[in-house]
């Protein structure tokens, strides 16, 4: 009696070819549950052969949440065709339907752990790299079942089988997050509006509340941004003398700062990241438009600062880019709390010392490199091709 297994992986240029419809209609998934003898639709075309198992396996895109971040990566599916699959009349029993689902179960096993290895390659393999090294597995594992099994008609072989496939898919699932959260980042890039509050030690003016926006570039660990704000609400608490004239008490003041500053990223995880800063710029004092007929008195003069960025992530986009020259690239979005120290020279005021503190939304777009965590077994077996 002959046995014939449909064993074929579909080449990505035909899985392209197969729209999700077509795959939906004629095929289900490994996570759909237990097959079950209704769902083997072929008919048997042949005395000779009893048992055909067909399927497809899909190369896609698959999205994730975990906690703040969700993850986009290439995924192999596995899909049981139903409409050619199907079993000899005589032979559908308990054991058979058994060992079609062991085979279902070894294929969902190769195709996570091409799903992990395709993610986590170099760039150096394709997919059909991939395909072709998980297939000769699959193949192997399959005839070692059909050897021990005399292909599903020894019923007392197949428990070993079924078990020994079931632990390994317990401990066998891709991690996004394994894949970047730990690994270098090339380049990244930001935008950040809010609101800033400027508290001067000054016998001069007072405090003011305003706006902030700035912008940054940044390689690996080093930030480098421009920061500007202007408070509208100040008030001078007494006369004092500007290029333009002067600025008398009790009346409203602007103050703004520009400041080109660079900080350090002390830390940086899923949930937030900081960077002590330092930063050069300018501070000044200005009197409202439209207040005065005459020009408006402005007073400015050479600032330093220094401070603390903490910026705490609440959406994270995450996609893994199998063969390409970054392994990942992600988009953040977060609250960034940014109070610092200013220490402003004016003309004739000496120096004045502030106290401010930020609140802003920020956006984030960053790149990471890409690192190697292929196993050597799969590198020697696949550089024989």
């Amino acid at each position: 009696m002959k046995l014939t297994i449909f064993a074929a992986l579909a080449a990505s240029l035909t899985v392209g070819t197969l729209s999700a419809q077509t795959i939906d209609q004629a095929s289900r998934r490994w996570d759909a549950g237990k097959l079950a003898w209704d769902e083997f639709l072929g008919e048997s075309k042949s005395d000779t052969t009893i048992n055909r198992f067909a399927y497809n396996v899909k190369l896609g895109r698959a999205t994730e949440k975990i906690g703040n971040t969700t993850y986009i990566y290439s995924k192999f599916t596995p899909y049981f065709d139903q409409t050619e699959s199907w079993t000899h009349p005589r032979f559908k029993n308990d054991a058979m339907l058994q060992y079609n689902q062991i085979m279902f179960d070894m294929l969902e096993l190769y195709a996570r752990r091409a799903t992990i290895d395709y993610n986590r390659e170099s760039g150096e393999y394709s997919d059909e790299q991939i395909r072709s090294f998980y297939k000769r597995q699959f193949d192997k594992q399959v005839h070692e079942l059909d050897e021990a099994s005399r292909r599903g008609t020894d019923a007392d072989q197949l428990p070993f089988f079924a078990t020994g496939v079931a632990l390994d898919l317990e401990r066998t699932h891709f991690n996004p997050a394994a894949v970047v959260e730990d690994q270098p980042i090339d380049y990244f890039g930001e935008f950040y509006a809010g609101v800033n509050g400027h508290f001067p030690i000054s016998d001069y003016y007072n405090q003011s509340i305003g706006f902030n926006l700035g912008f940054g570039f940044g390689w690996k660990r080093h930030l480098w941004s421009m920061d500007m704000s202007l408070g509208f609400s100040g008030k001078a608490k007494a006369d004092f003398d500007t290029r333009n004239g002067w600025i008398y008490e009790d009346e409203h003041l602007n103050v703004y700062q520009v400041y080109g500053t660079y900080g350090y990223c002390a830390a940086r995880n899923k949930k937030y990241q900081y960077f002590p800063f330092v930063g050069l710029g300018a501070s000044g004092i200005t009197h409202p438009l439209g207040d005065r007929d005459l020009k408006d008195p402005e007073k400015d003069g050479f600032s330093v600062c220094a401070g603390m960025m903490f910026d705490v992530f609440l959406i994270r986009r995450v996609t893994i880019h199998p063969n390409w020259g970054s392994l990942a690239d992600a988009t953040y979005q977060a609250i960034r709390i940014r109070p610092y120290f200013s220490l402003t020279q004016f003309n004739h005021l000496g120096w004045t010392p502030a106290i401010n503190l930020s609140i802003s939304y920020n956006w984030e777009g960053m790149s990471w490199s890409r690192k190697n965590y292929r196993s050597e077994e799969v590198k020697s077996t696949i550089h024989e091709y």
